[in-house]
């Protein structure tokens, strides 16, 4: 019997409102988005990118939004300064990442979450979230009306690791006495599941767009698909 529901957060329980993850709503309005777009494609940037996703995960411990805002300004420095087309001073750097970090405004949830947690909620399920993220995702889950939903809330940031590092599933798991087999986990990657497989969780594909093959996992289009399976399991 399932008692432990974990889920991961980008495309399964949100979307984004901007360009990326990585961007903030408000990026083209501080630069040109066919600009951009013409840079984003270049070997040029995408060495660059690189470079500054390396440094982002070897900066991934942190401890607070002001800790988030001084990695990503780095980051932007790295992946945006070296393009005059785009028009980027650091100053203008300083507002797109003070927007990034604390615009909690940045998300769409999917139409189902709030009507499949309460139900979950209500059925007794201790629900969970695991998630490579930062600081600012807790006061974002609270804008989105979703944080008290959760039980327990892993982010990889307050371990300096990433899904599928073994720390996050013990720091979800350990505070619930979760049991492997009583527990799911919903992720859109495959490579996350694997990590959560290795402790006897059982591991679910969410693929809202379809643009993920594979058939490895139990695999769903959203979570009423995910809830009807979960009460065969």
């Amino acid at each position: 019997m399932i008692k432990n529901i974990f889920l991961d957060v980008g495309y399964t329980l949100v979307c984004p409102k901007g360009y990326s993850w990585w961007f903030p709503v408000n990026f083209f309005e501080l630069c040109e988005k066919e600009t951009f777009e013409r840079v984003e494609k270049t070997e040029e940037y995408k060495k660059r990118f690189q470079k500054g996703y390396q440094y982002l995960d070897d900066n991934h411990l942190l401890s607070d939004e002001n800790d988030e805002y001084r990695v990503f300004l780095e980051f932007y420095k790295m992946i945006l300064l070296p393009f005059p087309e785009l028009r980027f001073d650091v100053e203008k750097l300083k507002v797109a990442v003070k927007s990034w970090v604390f615009d909690y405004n940045r998300a769409y949830l999917y139409a189902d979450v709030i009507e499949i947690l309460e139900k979950w909620k209500g059925e007794g399920y201790k629900l969970g979230i695991i998630s490579d993220n930062f600081p600012s995702l807790i006061n974002s889950l609270k804008h989105l009306g979703i944080h008290d939903f959760f039980d327990v809330i892993v982010k990889s940031c307050d371990y300096g690791v990433w899904k599928p590092h073994e720390k996050m599933y013990l720091a979800a798991i350990e505070p619930l006495n979760a049991i492997g087999e009583e527990s799911v986990f919903v992720d859109d990657s495959t490579t996350a599941l694997e990590g959560a497989e290795r402790f006897g969780i059982k591991p679910v594909l969410i693929n809202r767009d379809g643009k993920i093959n594979t058939a490895k996992y139990p695999e769903f289009k959203n979570l009423k698909e995910v809830d009807l399976y979960i009460s065969t399991i």
